[in-house]
Formats: C-alpha cells, structure tokens, sequence
C-alpha cells in the first residue's frame, strides 16, 4: 500500500497530483489546513494538507500499473495512515523539544562563558538591588571592597557574605526595650493593632501579667471594634481616648495594670500634620517606651523615609512586621544605616499569639539570604 501526503494551495490542485501519481483508485483519507513555516506562520498563506493511500502498485515507464493484489478494506487503510500521522507528529515533536534543550544549554554555556555571567561587582550589586538594599548600603559594599583591594573579577558572593555578617555584627542591634507602658506607632497598615493582640496575648496568658489596652485610633472604621475583640478575648479592659488631653487620666485609670498598651493612628510619614497630632498625644505621658511598627513589604527608600520622619516624634526601638509576606529582607540591614535604635519583635503572619518572636542576630541574617 502506498500512503502519501500533499500540501496544496486547493482541492483541485491535490486530485490532480494524486490521480498522476496514484491513479484512479487512490483514496482520500484526510485533509486539514496547515500553515507553512515562517516567522511564527505569520504573514504565510495558509495550505491544504491531503493524505490519499492507494494498492501497492508497481512503477512501469512513465505509466502507473495496478498489481493483482487482495483490496485492501478502506477503514483499514484510514487506521494505518492514523498509525503513520501519529508516529510522524511524535517525531516531529521531539525533535522539536531536542532542539530547544539543545538551544537552552548553548545559552547556558554561552552565559557560562561569558564576562557577564561570572560573579563580579556588577553581579553582586544587582543581586543586592534584587535583596532590597539601600543604595546607601549598596555604595557602602562598594567601598568595603575597595579598602579591601578588590578587584571586579575578584567580588562574589562570599564576599558579600563576609560584608554582611561583619554589618550585622557592628550595626544591627537586637533588645527588648521593655517599658510598663508601650506605645505603638506607625504607618497604616503595617499590623500595629495585631502586632498589640500577639504581645498582650503572651504577657496575659504566658506570664500572667495584667493588662491595660487604650487605643487613640478614633479615625480608622472598625479600628477601636477590632481592639474591643481582642481585649473580650482576653478579658482585659480597654479604653478609648479621643484627646491630647484625655490620656494620662485614661493611663491613671490603669495604675493597678502591670502593662499597658496604647494603640495609635496610623499616620503616613509625609503628613507632618497628622505625625505631630501623633506627637501631641505622646507629649502628655511619661516614662513610655515608643515603639516604631514598620512593615518589611515595604520599598526600601518608603522604609527608609519612614525612619526618617517618625524620629520627629521619637522612639525607642523598631517592630519588623510581614515577614511571611516578602522574599526580600534588605530592611533589615537597610534600618541599621538611618538609626541606631534596636530590633525588638519580628512578626511573620496573622495569627495570634503564635506569629511574633523576639528579634535575634542570627534569625534575622537568615531572612537576609532567605533561608526562613
């Protein structure tokens, strides 16, 4: 049996070619349109592709002689030209996929060969950019390398390893600030009222200490409710302040408490407006420790910015939040170069009061390479 494909601009084209070559008892078993090879079979004129099968025949001269041999059945002739198309489309395909891996691999070996594809200064600095660091930080690994007498070809990531760790060791500080009344303060959004429920929770239930919560974060819709819910859970009182003026008779009213916790508004660090009203409230107390709750989504010159500004109101250290939503933890590092306040708490999810631990060197390095 003979079986025989033609791509064809029309049907007439294709009865043509096949009573020339197969004679007048050629069957048609199938047509499809296909597209011819180009750019993407883009801008190509779309084919027909016919696949006629006939009896084995025998070539004689110019001529087309049919053999004396048993008719073939005709679905048995449209199940072996099935057979044919199958095993030729799967050896299309894989040679296909051959010569893609066969493409990647050059690529990686022309990378792999090339200047650009070795660790050098420019690696390592993209590398940091994509590690969420600071240009500040960035600039400073830059002349670390120098006083170090490196040259371009000589920086790799062990390097930057080294760089890191000894940064870490002389600029990221870690404690626990404490305080019997903490004030937490902010950007919206970064889990100050949450970051509150966890350290109340632990300082409730673990250490059984008892506990005060006012909130000053009248603005905000469902911001004191949300508190509310946390303080039933608990069953601890809170409080809700409206004025300036109002607080120290709102921390006087908790003079029994071994802890009081103060919710704030969360302000944005461009509106100096709204971040001396914050300020105003805070004046009124003493003997506070302020707590500065930043998030690590953050991009890092916001991060920075917001440092910068809330030291117009002042604190005593730094609450890292959102952890578990981020790959990048340049901040960390990043929060060392614009104060020298410590790292307190770090928290990594939602849930109370499982989600916050105390800050530590070696944890908070492991975020840095993204090995939590």
């Amino acid at each position: 049996m003979i079986i025989k494909n033609y791509v064809v601009n029309d049907m007439y084209e294709a009865m043509v070619l096949i009573k020339k070559e197969l004679g007048n008892d050629a069957v048609i078993v199938s047509k499809r349109e296909v597209r011819q090879r180009g750019f993407w079979g883009v801008f190509k004129k779309k084919m027909i592709e016919v696949t006629a099968a006939t009896e084995v025949v025998s070539q004689n001269g110019s001529g087309i002689t049919k053999r004396t041999t048993p008719s073939v059945p005709q679905h048995d002739v449209i199940q072996e030209v099935a057979v044919q198309q199958q095993e030729s489309k799967a050896t299309v395909d894989l040679k296909e996929e051959m010569q893609q891996i066969k493409s990647i691999v050059q690529k990686l070996v022309e990378r792999a060969d090339s200047p650009s594809g070795k660790e050098s200064m420019e690696t390592i600095r993209q590398t940091m950019v994509e590690m969420d660091f600071h240009s500040v930080v960035i600039e400073d690994f830059e002349k670390y390398c120098k006083e170090k007498s490196l040259s371009s070809n000589d920086i790799n990531k062990s390097i930057l390893c080294e760089f890191l760790n000894d940064r870490f060791e002389n600029n990221v500080r870690v404690e626990d600030v404490g305080g019997r009344i903490r004030t937490f303060i902010g950007p919206t959004g970064v889990g100050k009222t949450t970051t509150i429920a966890k350290l109340a929770s632990n300082e409730a239930l673990v250490n059984q200490k008892k506990i005060g919560l006012i909130t000053i974060d009248t603005y905000r819709i469902g911001a004191v409710e949300q508190l509310r819910i946390y303080a039933n859970i608990l069953g601890v009182p809170v409080k809700v302040v409206f004025s300036p003026e109002d607080l120290p008779e709102a921390i006087e009213q908790f003079k029994d408490k071994d802890l009081i916790f103060i919710d704030s508004t969360g302000r944005s660090h461009r509106n100096i407006h709204q971040l001396n009203e914050l300020k105003s409230y805070l004046e009124q107390c003493e003997n506070i420790k302020i707590y500065l709750v930043a998030s690590m989504v953050t991009k890092n010159i916001d991060f920075v910015r917001t440092i910068d500004n809330y030291k117009k109101i002042g604190f005593d250290s730094l609450i890292l939040t959102k952890f578990d939503e981020t790959y990048s933890a340049g901040n960390i590092l990043n929060a060392s170069y614009f104060t020298d306040k410590p790292i307190s708490y770090l928290c990594k999810g939602q849930v109370v009061p499982d989600d916050i631990e105390n800050a530590k060197k070696e944890t908070l390095l492991k975020y840095i390479w993204g090995e939590v």
